[in-house]
Protein backbone atom coordinates (compact mmCIF):
# COMPACT_ATOMS: atom_id res chain seq x y z
CA UNK A 1 0.00 0.00 0.00
CA UNK A 2 1.37 3.42 -0.92
CA UNK A 3 1.04 6.37 1.45
CA UNK A 4 0.61 9.87 0.07
CA UNK A 5 3.18 12.56 0.99
CA UNK A 6 0.89 15.45 0.11
CA UNK A 7 -0.09 17.70 3.05
CA UNK A 8 -3.68 18.50 3.88
CA UNK A 9 -4.87 21.36 6.03
CA UNK A 10 -6.63 21.57 9.37
CA UNK A 11 -4.53 19.05 11.30
CA UNK A 12 -5.29 16.24 8.86
CA UNK A 13 -3.34 13.16 7.86
CA UNK A 14 -2.67 12.54 4.19
CA UNK A 15 -3.26 8.78 4.02
CA UNK A 16 -5.75 6.77 1.98
CA UNK A 17 -8.74 5.26 3.74
CA UNK A 18 -9.03 1.49 3.77
CA UNK A 19 -10.63 -1.27 5.79
CA UNK A 20 -7.88 -3.89 5.40
CA UNK A 21 -5.55 -2.87 8.22
CA UNK A 22 -5.69 -3.53 11.90
CA UNK A 23 -4.57 -0.30 13.58
CA UNK A 24 -6.26 3.06 13.15
CA UNK A 25 -5.85 6.68 14.20
CA UNK A 26 -8.88 8.88 14.77
CA UNK A 27 -8.14 12.59 14.65
CA UNK A 28 -9.55 15.27 16.86
CA UNK A 29 -9.78 17.94 14.18
CA UNK A 30 -12.33 20.66 13.53
CA UNK A 31 -15.11 21.24 11.03
CA UNK A 32 -15.11 18.65 8.24
CA UNK A 33 -12.01 17.00 9.74
CA UNK A 34 -13.49 16.04 13.09
CA UNK A 35 -13.41 12.39 14.11
CA UNK A 36 -12.05 11.04 10.81
CA UNK A 37 -10.49 7.57 11.10
CA UNK A 38 -7.41 6.52 9.15
CA UNK A 39 -6.11 2.98 8.72
CA UNK A 40 -2.37 2.46 9.21
CA UNK A 41 -0.38 0.23 6.81
CA UNK A 42 1.30 -2.73 8.53
CA UNK A 43 4.82 -1.35 8.18
CA UNK A 44 7.02 1.37 9.66
CA UNK A 45 5.61 4.83 9.01
CA UNK A 46 7.25 8.22 9.64
CA UNK A 47 5.02 11.09 10.70
CA UNK A 48 5.97 14.70 10.01
CA UNK A 49 5.11 17.88 8.19
CA UNK A 50 7.49 17.58 5.22
CA UNK A 51 7.43 15.61 2.01
CA UNK A 52 10.00 13.28 3.55
CA UNK A 53 7.37 11.85 5.89
CA UNK A 54 5.12 8.92 5.03
CA UNK A 55 2.18 10.45 6.87
CA UNK A 56 1.99 14.21 6.60
CA UNK A 57 0.32 16.08 9.47
CA UNK A 58 -0.42 19.71 8.66
CA UNK A 59 -0.57 21.04 12.22
CA UNK A 60 1.26 23.75 14.09
CA UNK A 61 4.43 22.60 15.86
CA UNK A 62 4.98 19.36 13.91
CA UNK A 63 8.63 18.68 13.05
CA UNK A 64 9.69 17.61 9.54
CA UNK A 65 10.34 14.08 10.83
CA UNK A 66 8.40 14.07 14.07
CA UNK A 67 7.72 10.46 15.08
CA UNK A 68 7.72 6.88 13.86
CA UNK A 69 5.04 4.20 14.13
CA UNK A 70 6.06 0.57 13.75
CA UNK A 71 4.57 -2.85 14.45
CA UNK A 72 6.12 -5.83 16.20
CA UNK A 73 4.37 -9.13 16.91
CA UNK A 74 0.94 -7.56 16.88
CA UNK A 75 1.91 -4.54 18.98
CA UNK A 76 2.02 -0.92 17.85
CA UNK A 77 5.04 1.14 18.87
CA UNK A 78 5.42 4.91 18.74
CA UNK A 79 8.88 6.49 18.79
CA UNK A 80 9.72 10.19 18.90
CA UNK A 81 12.39 11.19 16.35
CA UNK A 82 13.88 14.07 18.33
CA UNK A 83 11.02 16.42 17.58
CA UNK A 84 11.03 19.99 18.88
CA UNK A 85 7.62 19.87 20.56
CA UNK A 86 7.51 16.25 21.58
CA UNK A 87 5.36 13.16 21.26
CA UNK A 88 2.94 12.36 24.08
CA UNK A 89 1.09 9.23 25.11
CA UNK A 90 -1.95 9.97 27.28
CA UNK A 91 -0.41 13.29 28.22
CA UNK A 92 3.06 12.00 29.15
CA UNK A 93 6.01 12.83 26.92
CA UNK A 94 7.66 9.70 25.55
CA UNK A 95 10.73 8.63 23.62
CA UNK A 96 9.39 5.20 22.66
CA UNK A 97 6.39 3.24 23.91
CA UNK A 98 3.90 0.57 22.98
CA UNK A 99 0.28 1.70 22.71
CA UNK A 100 -3.12 0.04 23.01
CA UNK A 101 -6.53 0.79 21.54
CA UNK A 102 -8.04 3.80 23.26
CA UNK A 103 -4.72 5.53 23.97
CA UNK A 104 -4.29 9.17 23.04
CA UNK A 105 -1.27 10.10 20.94
CA UNK A 106 -0.28 13.73 20.64
CA UNK A 107 2.26 14.92 18.04
CA UNK A 108 2.94 18.50 19.16
CA UNK A 109 -0.59 19.96 19.02
CA UNK A 110 -2.11 17.25 16.81
CA UNK A 111 -4.25 14.79 18.73
CA UNK A 112 -5.22 11.24 17.70
CA UNK A 113 -6.90 8.28 19.38
CA UNK A 114 -5.56 4.79 18.69
CA UNK A 115 -8.04 2.16 17.58
CA UNK A 116 -8.29 -1.28 16.01
CA UNK A 117 -10.68 -2.29 13.26
CA UNK A 118 -13.43 -4.54 14.58
CA UNK A 119 -12.58 -3.89 18.23
CA UNK A 120 -14.42 -1.60 20.61
CA UNK A 121 -12.18 1.29 21.64
CA UNK A 122 -11.73 1.74 25.37
CA UNK A 123 -11.81 5.12 27.07
CA UNK A 124 -8.01 5.13 27.23
CA UNK A 125 -5.55 5.58 30.05
CA UNK A 126 -6.49 8.47 32.32
CA UNK A 127 -3.35 8.78 34.42
CA UNK A 128 -2.79 11.55 36.92
CA UNK A 129 -0.76 14.35 35.39
CA UNK A 130 -2.25 14.03 31.91
CA UNK A 131 -2.11 17.23 29.83
CA UNK A 132 -5.31 19.05 30.94
CA UNK A 133 -6.72 19.90 27.53
CA UNK A 134 -5.96 16.43 26.17
CA UNK A 135 -7.73 14.87 29.15
CA UNK A 136 -10.67 17.20 28.55
CA UNK A 137 -11.00 16.08 24.95
CA UNK A 138 -10.95 12.44 26.00
CA UNK A 139 -13.61 13.17 28.59
CA UNK A 140 -15.70 14.98 25.99
CA UNK A 141 -15.65 11.87 23.83
CA UNK A 142 -16.94 9.94 26.83
CA UNK A 143 -19.52 12.64 27.56
CA UNK A 144 -21.05 12.25 24.11
CA UNK A 145 -20.68 8.47 23.74
CA UNK A 146 -22.12 7.66 27.17
CA UNK A 147 -24.63 10.55 27.11
CA UNK A 148 -23.11 11.54 30.44
CA UNK A 149 -24.73 14.97 30.69
CA UNK A 150 -26.69 15.79 33.86
CA UNK A 151 -29.41 18.33 33.05
CA UNK A 152 -30.16 20.87 35.77
CA UNK A 153 -33.56 22.54 36.04
CA UNK A 154 -34.13 26.12 37.21
CA UNK A 155 -37.68 27.24 38.07
CA UNK A 156 -39.48 29.98 36.16
CA UNK A 157 -42.20 31.61 38.27
CA UNK A 158 -45.05 34.07 37.96
CA UNK A 159 -44.05 37.31 39.68
CA UNK A 160 -47.56 37.86 41.03
CA UNK A 161 -47.57 34.84 43.32
CA UNK A 162 -44.17 33.17 42.69
CA UNK A 163 -45.83 29.98 41.45
CA UNK A 164 -43.53 27.74 39.38
CA UNK A 165 -44.94 27.36 35.88
CA UNK A 166 -41.86 26.15 33.93
CA UNK A 167 -38.20 25.10 34.19
CA UNK A 168 -35.20 26.03 32.08
CA UNK A 169 -32.93 23.09 31.23
CA UNK A 170 -29.26 23.91 31.89
CA UNK A 171 -26.16 21.96 30.86
CA UNK A 172 -24.12 20.19 33.55
CA UNK A 173 -22.14 16.97 33.97
CA UNK A 174 -20.33 15.08 36.72
CA UNK A 175 -17.16 14.71 34.64
CA UNK A 176 -14.09 16.55 35.86
CA UNK A 177 -13.20 19.58 33.69
CA UNK A 178 -16.62 19.37 31.99
CA UNK A 179 -18.89 20.28 34.85
CA UNK A 180 -20.44 23.49 33.48
CA UNK A 181 -21.61 24.87 30.11
CA UNK A 182 -18.50 26.98 29.51
CA UNK A 183 -16.19 23.98 29.89
CA UNK A 184 -18.40 21.61 27.89
CA UNK A 185 -18.97 23.96 24.99
CA UNK A 186 -15.33 25.06 25.05
CA UNK A 187 -14.29 21.47 24.38
CA UNK A 188 -17.14 21.07 21.89
CA UNK A 189 -15.96 24.10 19.93
CA UNK A 190 -12.46 22.68 19.65
CA UNK A 191 -13.94 19.51 18.16
CA UNK A 192 -16.64 21.16 16.09
CA UNK A 193 -19.30 19.42 18.17
CA UNK A 194 -21.34 22.39 19.48
CA UNK A 195 -24.50 21.37 17.64
CA UNK A 196 -24.22 17.74 18.74
CA UNK A 197 -23.77 18.75 22.39
CA UNK A 198 -26.68 21.18 22.23
CA UNK A 199 -28.91 18.47 20.74
CA UNK A 200 -27.85 15.99 23.41
CA UNK A 201 -28.68 18.46 26.19
CA UNK A 202 -32.17 19.06 24.84
CA UNK A 203 -32.86 15.35 24.39
CA UNK A 204 -31.65 14.38 27.86
CA UNK A 205 -33.37 17.34 29.51
CA UNK A 206 -36.74 16.40 28.04
CA UNK A 207 -36.24 12.66 28.57
CA UNK A 208 -35.42 12.96 32.28
CA UNK A 209 -38.25 15.42 32.87
CA UNK A 210 -40.71 13.18 31.01
CA UNK A 211 -39.92 10.32 33.38
CA UNK A 212 -40.49 12.49 36.46
CA UNK A 213 -43.22 14.50 38.14
CA UNK A 214 -42.35 17.35 35.74
CA UNK A 215 -43.69 15.39 32.79
CA UNK A 216 -46.34 17.98 31.87
CA UNK A 217 -44.40 21.10 32.96
CA UNK A 218 -43.17 23.58 30.33
CA UNK A 219 -39.45 23.22 29.58
CA UNK A 220 -37.31 26.04 28.19
CA UNK A 221 -34.63 24.51 25.95
CA UNK A 222 -31.52 26.35 24.82
CA UNK A 223 -29.97 26.48 21.36
CA UNK A 224 -26.35 27.19 20.51
CA UNK A 225 -25.56 30.17 18.23
CA UNK A 226 -23.80 27.82 15.78
CA UNK A 227 -27.02 25.92 15.06
CA UNK A 228 -29.36 28.90 14.61
CA UNK A 229 -31.21 28.83 12.31
CA UNK A 230 -30.21 25.79 10.28
CA UNK A 231 -31.87 22.79 8.70
CA UNK A 232 -30.05 20.66 11.27
CA UNK A 233 -31.68 22.53 14.15
CA UNK A 234 -35.11 22.21 12.59
CA UNK A 235 -34.64 18.48 11.99
CA UNK A 236 -33.42 17.97 15.56
CA UNK A 237 -36.57 19.66 16.86
CA UNK A 238 -38.76 17.51 14.61
CA UNK A 239 -37.01 14.43 16.00
CA UNK A 240 -37.47 15.72 19.55
CA UNK A 241 -41.18 16.23 19.02
CA UNK A 242 -41.53 12.77 17.48
CA UNK A 243 -39.82 11.19 20.49
CA UNK A 244 -41.75 13.24 23.06
CA UNK A 245 -45.15 14.02 21.51
CA UNK A 246 -46.72 15.25 24.75
CA UNK A 247 -43.89 17.41 26.12
CA UNK A 248 -44.41 21.17 26.50
CA UNK A 249 -41.37 22.92 25.03
CA UNK A 250 -40.21 26.50 24.53
CA UNK A 251 -37.14 26.97 22.31
CA UNK A 252 -34.75 29.74 23.35
CA UNK A 253 -32.84 31.72 20.72
CA UNK A 254 -30.07 33.99 21.93
CA UNK A 255 -30.42 37.66 21.06
CA UNK A 256 -27.16 37.62 19.06
CA UNK A 257 -28.63 35.00 16.72
CA UNK A 258 -31.75 37.03 15.90
CA UNK A 259 -30.50 38.88 12.83
CA UNK A 260 -32.96 38.23 10.02
CA UNK A 261 -36.73 38.78 10.45
CA UNK A 262 -37.57 36.56 7.47
CA UNK A 263 -35.58 33.61 8.85
CA UNK A 264 -37.10 34.10 12.29
CA UNK A 265 -40.58 34.26 10.78
CA UNK A 266 -40.03 30.93 9.02
CA UNK A 267 -38.54 29.42 12.15
CA UNK A 268 -41.47 30.56 14.25
CA UNK A 269 -43.83 28.92 11.73
CA UNK A 270 -41.94 25.63 12.11
CA UNK A 271 -42.26 25.86 15.89
CA UNK A 272 -45.98 26.48 15.57
CA UNK A 273 -46.23 23.35 13.41
CA UNK A 274 -44.39 21.38 16.10
CA UNK A 275 -46.50 22.85 18.91
CA UNK A 276 -43.45 24.54 20.43
CA UNK A 277 -43.10 28.10 21.67
CA UNK A 278 -40.39 30.65 20.86
CA UNK A 279 -38.36 32.64 23.36
CA UNK A 280 -35.76 35.35 22.76
CA UNK A 281 -33.04 34.86 25.38
CA UNK A 282 -30.79 37.47 27.05
CA UNK A 283 -32.62 40.36 25.40
CA UNK A 284 -30.79 43.63 26.05
CA UNK A 285 -27.39 41.97 26.50
CA UNK A 286 -26.15 43.26 23.14
CA UNK A 287 -27.77 45.08 20.27
CA UNK A 288 -31.38 44.79 21.42
CA UNK A 289 -33.04 43.51 18.25
CA UNK A 290 -36.02 45.85 18.33
CA UNK A 291 -36.89 45.34 14.67
CA UNK A 292 -37.08 41.57 15.07
CA UNK A 293 -39.03 41.99 18.30
CA UNK A 294 -41.59 44.18 16.53
CA UNK A 295 -41.84 42.10 13.33
CA UNK A 296 -41.48 38.59 14.78
CA UNK A 297 -42.54 38.82 18.43
CA UNK A 298 -41.72 35.70 20.48
CA UNK A 299 -44.03 33.96 22.88
CA UNK A 300 -41.63 34.87 25.70
CA UNK A 301 -39.07 37.68 25.89
CA UNK A 302 -36.36 37.11 28.51
CA UNK A 303 -34.64 40.29 29.69
CA UNK A 304 -30.92 39.82 30.30
CA UNK A 305 -29.75 39.83 33.91
CA UNK A 306 -27.58 42.83 33.10
CA UNK A 307 -30.77 44.88 32.80
CA UNK A 308 -32.29 43.34 35.91
CA UNK A 309 -29.32 43.39 38.30
CA UNK A 310 -29.83 46.05 41.01
CA UNK A 311 -32.72 47.50 39.02
CA UNK A 312 -34.34 48.68 42.28
CA UNK A 313 -31.43 51.06 42.89
CA UNK A 314 -30.63 51.87 39.25
CA UNK A 315 -30.72 55.39 37.75
CA UNK A 316 -34.15 56.48 36.54
CA UNK A 317 -32.95 56.42 32.93
CA UNK A 318 -32.28 52.68 33.13
CA UNK A 319 -35.59 51.99 34.83
CA UNK A 320 -37.41 54.03 32.17
CA UNK A 321 -35.60 52.11 29.44
CA UNK A 322 -36.67 48.78 30.89
CA UNK A 323 -40.24 50.04 31.35
CA UNK A 324 -40.34 51.04 27.67
CA UNK A 325 -39.02 47.63 26.57
CA UNK A 326 -41.57 45.84 28.73
CA UNK A 327 -44.38 47.88 27.19
CA UNK A 328 -43.07 47.27 23.67
CA UNK A 329 -42.90 43.52 24.27
CA UNK A 330 -46.30 43.26 25.86
CA UNK A 331 -47.89 45.39 23.12
CA UNK A 332 -46.39 42.94 20.61
CA UNK A 333 -48.07 40.06 22.42
CA UNK A 334 -45.01 38.62 24.18
CA UNK A 335 -44.88 37.45 27.77
CA UNK A 336 -42.02 39.18 29.60
CA UNK A 337 -39.54 37.41 31.87
CA UNK A 338 -36.81 38.85 34.12
CA UNK A 339 -33.62 36.78 34.30
CA UNK A 340 -31.16 36.79 37.17
CA UNK A 341 -33.44 38.06 39.93
CA UNK A 342 -31.50 37.65 43.18
CA UNK A 343 -33.01 40.04 45.72
CA UNK A 344 -36.41 40.98 47.06
CA UNK A 345 -35.84 44.55 45.87
CA UNK A 346 -35.25 43.43 42.30
CA UNK A 347 -38.34 41.23 42.50
CA UNK A 348 -40.62 44.06 43.66
CA UNK A 349 -39.24 46.49 41.05
CA UNK A 350 -39.85 43.96 38.26
CA UNK A 351 -43.43 43.56 39.51
CA UNK A 352 -43.94 47.32 39.43
CA UNK A 353 -42.59 47.48 35.86
CA UNK A 354 -45.22 44.99 34.71
CA UNK A 355 -42.89 42.04 34.06
CA UNK A 356 -44.90 38.84 34.31
CA UNK A 357 -42.38 36.03 34.91
CA UNK A 358 -39.12 35.70 36.81
CA UNK A 359 -36.09 33.44 36.99
CA UNK A 360 -33.09 33.61 39.30
CA UNK A 361 -31.62 32.58 42.64
CA UNK A 362 -34.34 34.52 44.48
CA UNK A 363 -36.86 31.93 43.26
CA UNK A 364 -34.65 28.84 43.06
CA UNK A 365 -31.22 27.66 42.02
CA UNK A 366 -30.62 25.17 39.19
CA UNK A 367 -30.75 21.59 40.49
CA UNK A 368 -30.69 18.05 39.11
CA UNK A 369 -33.97 16.19 38.90
CA UNK A 370 -33.11 14.15 42.01
CA UNK A 371 -33.06 17.36 44.06
CA UNK A 372 -36.35 18.63 42.66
Amino acid sequence: MSVSNQSVSNEALSIPLSTNHRWTLTEFGQGDHQQRTFDLPNRTVVIGRSGEADLTVAAKGISKRHAQISFLEGEMLVKDLGSTNGTYLNGHRIDCSTVVAGDLIQFANALFKVGRRGDSVADGTMEEGIVPWAQTLLLFDRLMTDRAVVPFYQPIVTLKDQATIAFEVLARSDLENLSNPALMFGAAERLGQQCALSELMREEGVRIAADSSLGSTELFLNTHPSEVITDRLIQSLRDLRAEFPDASMTIEIHESSITDPNSMRRFRAVLRELDMKLSYDDFGAGQGRLLELAEVPPDVLKFDMGLIRSIDSAPSTRIDLLRSLVKLARDAGSTTLAEGVETEGEHHCCCELGIELGQGYFYGRPAPMTAI
